[in-house]
Order: structure tokens, then C-alpha cells, then sequence
């Protein structure tokens, strides 16, 4: 079943559709100067999902741009019921002016702010292969990347242009507010028109239904990442690369999905080319601090997917999902 039509049938709209592929990482590549297709960078988000030795989520995320950061969203459910926001962390974190991108050699960035008498100082290397993020006590992180980033671009006329979207997924351990931990994290960067931020873009107004970005890693190195998004109109995909390369590259998607008591994802099966991956939500993992921020408009919840009949049993399986409440979930 289709949505109704949120766009006219004119000349420069695609109802949505979407070019996607994986890529080779490049820092230069996503550095703050580049712009694609005529759309400037709206966001960088440095984001994750780490797990400690009691099992507890704690996932620290920041958004950048050009000078300008959000703070550190450090969120956990150490000691909550729900995956909520650290203020404490926030209020010590940079905020605001004062970050700044700058070249360290041919191929690595630093992304950075210094420490003041009232905030935390930001220290983020990108390299070709690592990524590293310090900031004082909230945390202290080093990962590797896992093998082929994701990319889409979805050109539209009457919004601007459209939006392009790159994400690169890293193997990382450190410290979370003096945890112990393991995960990932995300660096992911989103351009479209100026001035429109992502609670203003089409994806967050009724296109995007259910898209979940996470990485799989097993006992012999072999790692499954990617992502897989249900859309509305024509638009979603699932890009899904293994140790090996490229597995899917895909907009034909459908999925079924089901939501708890709280109107957020419990499971979500994804059908794609002769396989199906099945997202399942973990406990104690609702987003209820993002989702009181954005008035309850946005719902992420942390959990894992897995493809359908595959026995393996992953030392290390993150994901995240994000639904929006007022889109529904058909197309």
C-alpha cells in the first residue's frame, strides 16, 4: 500500500528514489569544505552504542558543523530504566562556538575545541583507518573502521535539491564516564539545502518509516555492517557490507514491523534478495531523552539484527533504530 503523495509528479521529483552503494573511505572525502550535488553539510554526527561488563548501553553522540556543536548527548541506561540523556555530562561538555576543523597532514583531521574553567575540552583524529574521540573524563575512545561505508543520494526538486547521506562504521574501546566498554561508533554526515536541519527535512516529515544502522562482528573477524531503511513514497534501501566487500546494495525493500506498548520498534524484518534480517530491540534500550526533545516526533531503541538463519553468534552486535511516530510504518 502507498502512501499518499507528498510531492507533485513535476519535472526534477523522483517520488523519492534513491542512489545507493558502498564506498572507500577517504578523509578527504569528509572534510567540511566538501559539498555534493550543490548541497552544503548540514551535519556531522559523531554517534555510537557501547556496552560495559554489566551489560549497560551507554552512547555518547555529537553533532558538528562548521564551528558550532550541539554538546555531548551521552546517553545510558546505567541506573535508568530507559536509554535517557547525562546531564551532567551535557552541562561539562562543549557547547557551542569554539569547535574547529583543521588539517593535521595529507589524510587526518582533527576536529576540536580546547577545555575552559566550565567545559570539557573535544578532541576527535579522523585517519584513513582510525578514529579517535577524547573528551576529559566523559570519554575517552579509539576504533578501527569496519571495512566499506554506505552512501544515498535522494535528488528532489522541491525540497531543495534533495539530501546525500555518508556514514562509516568504526570497531572501538575505551572509556565512557570511566567505564569500560566496546561498540562502535558512527561517523555519518547528512547535506541538503541551507538552512534546513534534520528535524526540517522531508525524511523527518513523513518519509522515513524504520532505518537501522549497525555492525555485526564474530569470533574469526568475519563482521557484517551496513544499514537497512524503510521509506515511504519510493524511497529506503539496505546497503550491507561484509570482511569480504560489498553483499547487498538495494532500494527494492519492504519490511514488517512491530511496535511495543510505548510505540516504539520492537522488531522490525527487513525482506531483501533472497534473505531477511531481523531487528530485535533490547531491553531498557528506548531513546526517551532524544524522543522528549524532538516532542516525541522521533523514537530510537537500541537492539540487534541479524540475518534470518544464520547461527553464528556474534562476540559483538550493535544497532540502532529510529521510527517517527507521526510517518506510521507503510508506505
Amino acid at each position: 500500500m502507498n502512501r499518499k503523495r507528498t510531492v507533485p509528479m513535476r519535472r526534477g521529483n523522483f517520488g523519492y528514489r534513491s542512489v545507493v552503494a558502498p564506498f572507500e573511505f577517504d578523509p578527504k572525502d569528509f572534510y567540511v569544505d566538501r559539498t555534493y550535488y550543490g548541497l552544503g553539510l548540514l551535519g556531522a554526527y559523531f554517534y555510537s552504542s557501547f556496552v560495559d561488563a554489566d551489560g549497560n548501553t551507554l552512547a555518547p553522540m555529537r553533532k558538528v558543523t562548521a564551528e558550532m556543536g550541539s554538546g555531548l548527548q551521552l546517553q545510558t541506561n546505567v541506573d535508568r530504566d530507559f536509554l535517557e540523556m547525562d546531564m551532567p555530562s551535557f552541562l561539562a561538555s562543549q557547547r557551542g562556538v569554539g569547535i574547529r576543523w583543521s588539517w593535521l597532514d595529507d589524510d587526518s583531521f582533527a576536529v576540536r575545541a580546547a577545555e575552559s574553567p566550565l567545559n570539557k575540552g573535544v578532541d576527535i583524529v579522523v585517519t584513513p583507518d582510525t578514529i579517535s574521540w577524547s573528551e576529559g573524563d566523559l570519554c575517552n575512545l579509539y576504533g578501527e573502521r569496519l571495512g566499506l561505508g554506505y552512501q544515498w543520494y535522494t535528488p528532489n526538486l522541491d525540497e531543495g535539491g534533495g539530501n546525500y547521506y555518508a556514514s562509516q562504521i568504526y570497531l572501538t574501546r575505551g572509556t565512557v564516564l570511566g567505564r569500560e566498554v566496546n561498540g562502535i561508533i558512527g561517523f555519518d554526515e547528512l547535506y541538503g539545502p541551507q538552512g534546513q536541519v534534520f528535524q526540517t527535512s522531508p525524511c523527518f516529515n513523513g518519509i522515513e518509516l524504520a532505518w537501522v544502522a549497525f555492525a555485526n562482528l564474530y569470533d574469526d573477524g568475519e563482521f557484517e555492517v551496513g544499514a537497512c531503511c524503510l521509506g515511504a513514497e519510493h524511497w529506503g534501501y539496505a546497503v550491507i557490507n561484509t570482511q569480504d566487500g560489498p553483499h547487498i546494495c538495494v532500494t527494492d525493500i519492504e519490511a514488517d514491523v512491530t511496535l511495543d506498548a510505548d510505540q516504539y520498534i520492537a522488531t522490525a524484518t527487513y525482506h531483501l534478495p533472497g534473505e531477511d534480517w531481523m531487528f530485535t530491540a533490547s531491553p531498557n534500550s528506548q531513546m526517551r531523552s532524544l524522543a522528549a526533545a524532538r516532542g516525541d516526533k522521533y523514537h530510537g531503541i537500541g537492539g540487534v539484527i541479524r540475518r534470518v538463519g544464520d547461527t553464528r553468534t556474534p562476540v559483538l552486535s550493535r544497532g540502532w533504530i529510529e521510527s517517527f511516530p507521526d510517518n506510521g510504518l507503510v508506505r
